[in-house]
């Protein structure tokens, strides 16, 4: 029999694993919707109705908890390490067991692998604005490479750089940083919340190694590879922060393995003489070997900078202080159906699939691989919730921001296991909606997909069906003509439609009145409504209509 909200409470003396002081009552509300974890201090989080109930228990438990002891130590340091272009698939305790990717095995081993992990919108730029501004690319209005964080279209004037995951973090009492590819305009973050920036300023040059250093000038940083450049600044400025009070928030954001592949270190190369060591993988239709190399060159490469963040906290005594996560803002597609090999935009696993592993030794639960369904949207709220915002943020913008977000708190999932709850959504959505910045070739489609915990179901703006059941693990059969799927090819595109509702179309009249000018023209004429269009009413007719893909009857 299902328990009604007031009754799916659990109360749980905290283990070695749960980052609390011994004998502290953790208590987990699943009342009505989103779940939250507390511990004493972060009571304030827990949904209204529930308050009485458990300052009742902990009231009751009290003489049982021990002496008092002082308060904990400050909050949990985070470092959010991405990197570009790599493909959930492509490590070795995934789909590629020849791969040299020890670092990232022995990091889930350590942690929490997400193994259905997915990007919302894989491409650069919207992916990235999707992780800092935690609202979906419609809704904060960055949908392609070219456009600015700071034009976003959801805040006013004058607020335009806040509203980010950074400057959350920084209203709670964080040091914060951002080293490397920003890929969100301009060549300072520092408006956007993060008291460090160093930005990477090449492009697709994996050995150019010159940075802008908080907006100055660019500064030489030595280094055969500016992923090793880039994590040793961010190193440096861990350790300096490590010796204050200020807990501290780092994104280290490298460029491989975008491509060109054939930047890759020598070195590394040499990991993978031949197919024998590398084989292509099932659906390659390209068989070009030295791309196939260079690509997993460059992921051995990214897998010695990750290990040197890994060594590096553990010499600083960091890491049971310290959330670690690894992540990338897309996949690649490798050849499947001729597509080239660092091609991303499409639904398929290879494009929207990434890796997601994080660690917190002590408090995340080791050695765990996750099947649940997440995404980018779920970042800002699950790294926030993992490290008790809420309560620090409380009658300030950043906490009403936070509360606004769309995504799921993930973080009990991540403390306890999946079998504690039940699974946090039925479906992700995933999108690429303009071939803004593109040639418009037949491989950068516009499509919507959505992704369930059994199927992957994907039409594109032509009226083509994709669907994947979930369990193939190339996606080699798309099952769209199989007389048997009919009414599952049905229902999904009824929950994908439904989908929009939440994540695109409230949101298209914001977008079209607010959106910059460049960027709106750019939008007129990918759509054919001239140079000075801004009719609103006009440009919705050319988005994207559900009603062409119909599954027939």
């Amino acid at each position: 029999m299902r328990r009604s909200a007031a009754s799916r409470v659990s109360i749980r003396r905290t283990s070695s694993r749960v980052r609390a002081r011994p004998g502290t009552l953790l208590i987990v509300c699943r009342a009505a919707g989103r779940s939250r974890w507390c511990v004493a201090c972060g009571f304030a989080t827990i949904q209204p109705l529930m308050r009485f109930a458990v300052t009742a228990l902990l009231l009751a438990l009290a003489s049982c908890s021990g002496p008092a002891e002082p308060p904990a130590a400050k909050p949990p340091n985070v470092v959010y390490i991405q990197s570009d272009t790599h493909r959930w698939g492509a490590m070795s305790y995934t789909l590629t067991p020849q791969a040299v990717t020890p670092n990232m095995q022995a990091m889930a081993g350590q942690g929490v692998s997400l193994d259905r992990y997915y990007v919302n919108l894989p491409i650069c730029t919207p992916y990235r604005a999707i992780m800092m501004s935690g609202r979906w690319p419609w809704q904060q209005g960055l949908m392609a490479n070219h456009m600015s964080l700071g034009e976003r279209v959801d805040l006013p004037e004058g607020q335009k750089t806040r509203g980010t995951i950074a400057w959350a973090f920084k209203d709670a009492g964080y040091t914060t940083g951002h080293f490397g590819k920003w890929h969100l305009g301009g060549k300072d973050a520092r408006p956007f919340g993060f008291d460090r920036s160093v930005v990477w300023n090449g492009t697709n040059n994996h050995r150019k190694n010159t940075f802008n250093v908080d907006g100055g000038d660019n500064e030489k940083w030595q280094g055969e590879s500016n992923a090793t450049a880039t994590t040793e600044q961010a190193l440096d400025w861990i350790a300096e922060k490590a010796q204050g009070e200020q807990p501290f928030f780092a994104v280290i954001s490298l460029n491989p393995p975008h491509g060109p592949f054939d930047d890759a270190p020598e070195a590394k190369k040499a990991l993978y003489p031949d197919e024998k060591t590398l084989p292509f993988h099932p659906l390659d239709q390209i068989h070009d070997f030295e791309q196939h190399r260079d690509y997993h060159a460059l992921i051995s490469g990214i897998d010695d900078d990750l290990g040197l963040v890994m060594r590096r906290l553990d010499e600083l005594g960091l890491a049971e202080d310290t959330i670690l996560v690894y992540t990338s803002d897309h996949g690649a597609m490798t050849g499947i159906d001729g597509v080239s090999y660092g091609q991303k935009r499409h639904p398929n696993d290879e494009s929207s699939r990434v890796p997601f592993l994080i660690r917190w030794p002590g408090s995340i639960v080791a050695g765990l691989r996750l099947e649940i369904l997440a995404s980018t949207i779920d970042v800002f709220p699950t790294l926030a919730g993992l490290c008790g915002l809420a309560p620090k943020l409380e009658g300030k913008p950043s906490g009403e921001y936070l509360v606004s977000l769309p995504g799921q708190d993930l973080s009990p999932w991540l403390l306890e296991g999946s079998d504690a709850f039940p699974q946090p959504t039925q479906e992700v959505y995933l999108a690429h909606p303009s071939n803004m910045n593109n040639n418009g070739s037949r491989h950068e489609i516009v499509w919507r997909a959505i992704v369930t915990p059994e199927y992957t179901y994907a039409v594109t703006d032509q009226g083509e069906h994709r669907l994947w059941a979930n369990g193939d693990g190339y996606q080699e059969k798309n099952l769209i003509d199989d007389p048997q799927y009919l009414e599952t090819r049905r229902k999904l595109w009824a929950q994908l439609d439904k989908l929009l509702d939440k994540t695109e179309r409230p949101f298209y009249d914001q977008w079209f009145a607010n959106a910059a000018e460049g960027e709106l023209k750019a939008w007129n004429r990918e759509h054919g409504l001239g140079e000075g269009n801004t009719d609103r009413a006009a440009g919705k007719a050319f988005l994207f209509d559900m009603g062409k893909s119909k599954p027939g009857e």
